[in-house]
């Protein structure tokens, strides 16, 4: 996705890969990290993976006038890529809280949204991250929301981090739309 997908569209690499900043980073993801394991396709999604490992990948942060998202798009073998979303929509269904790693992690309120999923498949769900701060007693919450479609063999995270406001953060319509259709066409749009 670029300029002529989405006017105004600013996209930037991130992470250091195997292929140049921010290509080929996303690595299959140890399921036995999160707990409860039933929300291990939701806390895969947060980091933009899934348990599967991947043909190829990148990780981008794309934005425009209406918002920043951090883009992590991962290519699979067919039967993968359509149970990274079989799973992740199984595991919303169940999952409202859970921890990652040995530091525990922790996010809550995990609920799927309404938010328009495009591509062949695609679920949108929301949580609050507590991080742990020297400063407060109470863990900082900060809230995401995420919008993970499949167009073929190819799963794009849309992830876009709320602040210490609380406010509630949206994933930019225009930039799913925009890579969704890149996705679906295999082409950009006009000069």
């Amino acid at each position: 996705m670029d300029e002529r997908d989405l006017p105004g569209l600013s996209s930037s690499k991130t992470g250091v890969g195997t292929d140049g900043v921010g290509d080929g980073v996303i690595k299959a993801l140890r399921d036995s990290d999160t707990h409860p394991a039933t929300c291990a396709p939701v806390s895969d999604a947060v980091d933009g993976g899934s348990r599967y490992t991947p043909v190829g990948s990148v990780v981008r942060i794309a934005g425009n006038k209406d918002g920043m998202a951090t883009l992590s798009m991962a290519s699979y073998r067919a039967q993968d890529a359509v149970r990274v979303v079989d799973d992740l929509r199984a595991a919303l269904k169940t999952c409202n809280a859970f921890t990652v790693g040995p530091m525990r992690v922790a996010s809550n309120d995990v609920r799927a949204t309404d938010d328009p999923p495009q591509g062949d498949d695609g679920v949108a769900f929301r949580l609050t991250h507590l991080m742990e701060t020297p400063e407060e007693e109470t863990p900082l919450e900060v809230p995401a929301a995420f919008v993970v479609i499949r167009s073929g063999t190819t799963v794009a995270v849309f992830k876009a981090i709320g602040d210490r406001d609380h406010t509630l953060p949206k994933v930019p319509t225009g930039l799913v739309s925009a890579q969704s259709k890149v996705l679906s066409t295999g082409t950009h749009g006009a000069p």
